[in-house]
């Protein structure tokens, strides 16, 4: 019997980018809980936090399994789905907040933190 709906596929495109949000909120959290208790520990576990979700959703792009694409290419252009336009937006972000991260902890630029 051919099924005509994937409960399965249906779920994934739900919830990846339902724990995208989550971890976007979890790291704005800990940036909001380092601006306010500012120090070098505070940073370095802000920096681990920043790796895991970066890791997380760079890995959940290429993992995604449900539709990525609208209708192809348009005027040059790829129109993603939704979610996983929420997704690759998401781990964009959090990619450029990393790069941050690490030049606030070497010391190069305290765009993020000013000490």
């Amino acid at each position: 019997m051919v099924a005509f709906f994937d409960i399965k596929s249906y779920l994934e495109e739900i919830s990846m980018p339902f724990f995208a949000i989550l971890l976007d909120i979890i790291t704005v959290a800990t940036y909001l809980f380092q601006t306010s208790h500012g120090s070098t520990g505070v940073y370095i576990v802000g920096l681990i936090v920043q790796v895991v979700a970066t890791l997380l959703l760079i890995g959940w792009c290429f993992t995604f399994r449900g539709r990525k694409y609208r209708n192809g290419w348009l005027f040059g252009l790829f129109s993603a789905t939704i979610s996983y336009g929420i997704i690759l937006v998401s781990a964009a972000i959090n990619a450029l907040v990393l790069a941050l991260y690490v030049m606030n902890v070497m010391g190069i630029n305290h765009v993020i933190f000013q000490r």
